[in-house]
């Protein structure tokens, strides 16, 4: 059953329907060219798994190195790492395929494990179900690489949009439960303040991919009756931000979530995080899934450098 959370109302939850069932078609149109692929090795169709969570098990896809790689990561003595992917889509979508082209490339580039869980999104379910569904995940793939055949004690979180928040959420949790921490961070035009007023998220371009509707839209539904102050609704609240273990923050220039970005880039830096900050010129969100070629290809491969430095 699809399920609606009782509190959203149900104007609102209607709305959220239609976005997640419109998604797929413009996925298909917008964010899913050819052009985009940069994996230099075949890799695998991803298998399906399933993961337990507090709030009952999630699907996941799981893609997995080339057999030559794997073989070389045993001979030198470790199982290859895993990166948990926390997908996009304004908390509301849920379509962990968007995220095929990042997955590949890392698979095949850097010789890791990628998981991409399809975590409850609104209006099924409010905060915090979709940070704490995460968070599970990730210490899910710590404790299981035995059975996996990944290194467990090598595992990085990142994620683009609604997703780049949710990896920060992740390090947060862990961070707290003083537990297993994620080697390295990445969000990809990520969020991470919703007290910033919405009036102050501008963009130089006319229709920015995330309009003042949209935001408006998040806010009646997943984070409906939330204070917008609490440092898991807005990670860059957060007390203990300098023990984020490396950052990569990638932002755009007319994404509308950019300032709130590059704020906490900033912020990271003065508290001494080994933080890598960079903002593409004359693109929007999403920059990682669309054309210019040449910027999506810039950005990837700064990711898999970003991890590839963390799993060494």
């Amino acid at each position: 059953m699809l399920g609606t959370d009782p509190a959203i109302h149900w104007r609102d939850a209607l709305s959220a329907r239609l976005m997640q069932a419109m998604f797929p078609a413009m996925f298909r149109l917008q964010y899913s060219s050819p052009d985009v692929q940069f994996a230099t090795k075949k890799i695998a169709k991803p298998s399906r798994i399933t993961i337990p969570t507090r709030h009952g098990k999630v699907r996941a896809l799981l893609y997995a190195p080339t057999p030559e790689d794997v073989t070389a990561a045993l001979a030198s003595g470790r199982r290859p790492p895993v990166h948990l992917i926390t997908h996009g889509g304004a908390f509301i979508i849920r379509v962990p395929r968007q995220e095929d082209n990042i997955a590949r490339y890392l698979a095949s580039e850097i010789g890791c494990h990628v998981v991409i869980p399809d975590y409850d999104t609104a209006p099924k379910v409010r905060f915090p179900i979709s940070e704490q569904q995460t968070y599970d995940v990730f210490r899910w793939i710590h404790e299981n690489g035995h059975v996996h055949g990944w290194d467990g004690e090598r595992v990085s979180v990142g994620g683009p949009s609604a997703g780049g928040k949710f990896a920060l959420n992740v390090a947060q949790q862990a961070i707290d439960d003083g537990g297993y921490r994620p080697v390295a961070v990445s969000s990809e035009f990520g969020a991470a303040d919703l007290v910033r007023d919405d009036s102050l998220r501008m963009s130089a371009k006319p229709n920015p991919v995330v309009p003042p509707a949209m935001m408006g839209l998040v806010r009646r539904t997943y984070f409906k009756g939330v204070d917008p102050s609490d440092p898991l609704a807005s990670p860059a609240r957060y007390a203990r931000l300098a023990e984020l273990p490396p950052t990569l923050i990638m932002t755009a220039e007319y994404d509308t979530l950019r300032h709130e970005m590059n704020d906490l880039a900033a912020d990271l830096a003065s508290k001494g995080v080994a933080v890598t900050h960079r903002e593409f010129a004359g693109v929007d969100h999403g920059f990682t899934h669309t054309k210019p070629v040449e910027v999506a290809r810039e950005a990837i491969t700064l990711l898999g450098e970003h991890l590839q430095k963390a799993y060494a």
